[in-house]
């Protein structure tokens, strides 16, 4: 089976293995056995089945029930919220993850309309605007604030495709830069010993709490970190199922898995923006653009604590990279070169 992948294929399978491996081997040397249950074993599966699952999906994207899926489950995801009173909003029981997946749904609902038939476009463009309604009922600024642009993205897009391979290294360049830029931030912030009101009108002491916790045990351990949980046991708010997790992945991955985990999430998440700027140059904006706005909204929250969040965002990926092959496969036979 092995032997049917390609470089790229190998090389992102080895780094998820190696995510794996490293946390497995990490847990071992605090005498610990990692759980198969763990974010650090749940996560990177999820993220293959999304990249497996969209591969097979692109070639099927101009089929009808595609646009009829994708507008069912961003409605599902709307009627859920509305529905449920509280903060632990349905389905997944937390609101920014459900925000994030409905922006993830966007983004695939604009991949899906760069190959829909002009007449059966109008699923898909509702489907996108949804997918931002539901970050809205969900109260979830961060999704708003990365799921609003994508939108647009997603309509000039629509209306007007890109066509020039710049705009695939545009776009790539871009994501990366975004991710970088998000986790430096990030870990900036983390290390002051008190943040200006502007930035808790966004995020609240508890955050500030667990961030701080985080930068602390990651600065205790530098390089190896303390140990896949070692984050709930050691932090001060970590007795609370809410905040048993850093809230933001490069923290959480830095305090419990130290600088060569940080490497291997940076590593995945960048290759995950060149996987989904290999296809078209339209679907090549509009799927890296998809994958950076949850890498950089889980550098403040706990998003990869949620699979189905992960898997959605590995079907970006697979879709938005198998684009090019999948358009081939469109070509009426009479009009393919001889």
């Amino acid at each position: 089976m092995l032997g049917r992948l390609g470089g790229g294929e190998r090389f992102g399978l080895a780094l998820l293995v190696s995510w794996v491996g490293w946390a497995g081997i990490r847990s071992a040397l605090a005498g610990q056995a990692l759980s198969p249950l763990s974010a650090y074993v749940v996560a990177p599966v999820s993220l293959a089945a999304g990249v497996a699952l969209g591969t097979l999906l692109a070639p099927h994207a101009r089929r009808r029930v595609v646009a009829l899926s994708l507008l069912g489950a961003t409605l599902y995801l709307l009627v859920a919220v509305l529905a449920t009173g509280g903060p632990a909003k349905a389905p997944t029981g937390y609101a920014n993850a459900n925000a994030a997946l409905a922006v993830q749904l966007t983004g695939l609902s604009g991949l899906a309309l760069l190959r829909a038939p002009r007449g059966r476009r109008w699923p898909l463009v509702l489907a996108a605007i949804v997918g931002v309604g539901v970050a809205w009922a969900n109260a979830s600024v961060a999704a708003l604030a990365l799921g609003g642009p994508l939108l647009a993205l997603v309509l000039a897009m629509g209306w007007k495709p890109a066509q020039r391979h710049t705009a695939k290294v545009v776009a790539a360049g871009l994501g990366a830069a975004a991710i970088a830029g998000s986790a430096t931030a990030v870990a900036a912030l983390a290390t002051r010993s008190s943040w200006p009101p502007s930035v808790l009108r966004f995020l609240d002491e508890a955050r500030r709490t667990m961030w701080v916790d985080a930068v602390r045990l990651w600065r205790e351990h530098a390089t190896f970190g303390a140990g896949p949980g070692a984050f709930e046991r050691m932090s001060t708010l970590g007795h609370d199922p809410d905040t048993a997790s850093a809230h933001s992945a490069v923290l959480q991955v830095g305090a419990e898995t130290g600088w060569v985990g940080v490497a291997l999430l940076l590593a995945i998440v960048l290759t995950g923006v060149w996987w989904a700027a290999r296809g078209r140059p339209a679907a090549a904006v509009v799927g890296p653009a998809t994958w950076t706005a949850l890498v950089v909204h889980s550098m403040t929250d706990h998003l990869v604590d949620f699979p189905v969040v992960v898997l959605a965002g590995g079907i970006v990926i697979g879709w938005s990279g198998a684009s090019a092959r999948s358009e081939q496969l469109d070509v009426p036979e009479g009009e393919r070169p001889g």
